[in-house]
């Protein structure tokens, strides 16, 4: 089962925390950005993500080594939820924007972390798209086709 849903504003409040649970399951992520300037983002593995009132996703990233005034204010960007053992993923298109505010990133990171080498990055959640659901199949497909072909002929 496979379904694309444009996210706007939800439709209603279960949506929404439909969302975010499927979200927060899975947890981990590849963080895509998809600007066509010759300064991008390298991709990045993300964990930890919040998710605040607004529906914007929130996480940290490693300081890039240039300065962050070099990129654009707002990046589209595609988020690539996914857990081993879960049967769905998520795949989240928005738009990102680097946040260099040290309580903001402090927040997201927890008492004691070193946050002088992290900035937040808040993606406001324009598409979403869940897969999953698909249900194995029980046996082989060897022993399924040799049980139909047996059937066949007695």
């Amino acid at each position: 089962m496979m379904t694309t849903k444009i996210f706007t504003q939800p439709e209603s409040l279960e949506s929404a925390e439909m969302i975010k649970e499927q979200i927060m399951t899975l947890g981990s992520a590849l963080f895509f950005t998809e600007n066509e300037s010759l300064l991008k983002l390298p991709v990045h593995v993300i964990n930890n993500v919040q998710i605040d009132e607004q529906n914007r996703i929130w996480f940290l990233i490693q300081r890039p080594t240039q300065e962050l005034t070099e990129f654009d204010q707002e990046l589209p960007a595609k988020l690539d939820f996914f857990k081993k053992g879960q049967s769905f993923y998520v795949k989240v298109r928005g738009t990102a924007m680097i946040v260099d505010n040290a309580s903001k990133i402090e927040a997201l990171s927890g008492a004691g972390e070193d946050t002088s080498n992290l900035v937040a990055v808040s993606v406001k959640i324009r598409a979403y798209e869940v897969t999953g659901g698909v249900a194995k199949p029980s046996q082989s497909w060897f022993k399924q086709s040799r049980q139909q072909l047996s059937s066949f002929f007695l």
